[in-house]
């Protein structure tokens, strides 16, 4: 699983917006992982990674339905994600009311705002994956998290406007 999060925050960090199905995908996956404890006892092992799979897969295949839509569902999962990780972190729980909260704004956020927002999202939610990986005190880890951001959205930025050119 360590290698899984660090592929996927390395993909989210620095392709978020180009693959927003990818993203979604990642943000489903992360939370079925938090949801797992949840399945039943008697299924067998592969049962809580098909379950992970299957959730990304379907935020993914969401995603291609509706452009504004998947920007909305990414937001969605991000947020949620995003407060269910602040207010009960590395649990493998999600408190309902701030994941619908966190859910909704991001909804809105990512709905209203959708290419910029979801660089910056995508790129604070990948540098986060990507640190988390590590022991690092908490200076650093916000220095190196600050910087990876910057990195991330500046590389998604400049891809986003080689392709409208």
């Amino acid at each position: 699983m360590f290698l899984v999060k660090g592929i996927i925050g390395g993909v989210i960090l620095f392709l978020g917006r180009e693959l927003n199905f990818l993203f979604a995908g990642a943000m489903a996956f992360l939370i079925g992982q938090r949801l797992t404890p949840l399945l039943p006892a008697g299924l067998p092992g592969w049962a809580d990674y098909a379950f992970m799979a299957g959730l990304g897969i379907l935020a993914a295949a969401l995603t291609f339905v509706d452009e504004r839509g998947g920007f909305a569902l990414s937001g969605f999962l991000a947020g949620g994600y995003v407060m269910a990780e602040y207010f009960v972190p590395n649990a493998l729980v999600i408190p309902v009311v701030p994941f619908f909260v966190g859910g909704v704004l991001g909804a809105l956020i990512l709905g209203i705002f959708t290419e910029w927002a979801l660089i910056i999202v995508s790129s604070i939610i990948g540098g986060f994956y990507l640190t988390t990986l590590f022991r690092l005190a908490p200076t650093p880890r916000v220095l190196i998290t600050a910087g990876l951001v910057i990195i991330g959205a500046v590389t998604q930025a400049i891809i986003m406007r080689q392709q409208k050119q």
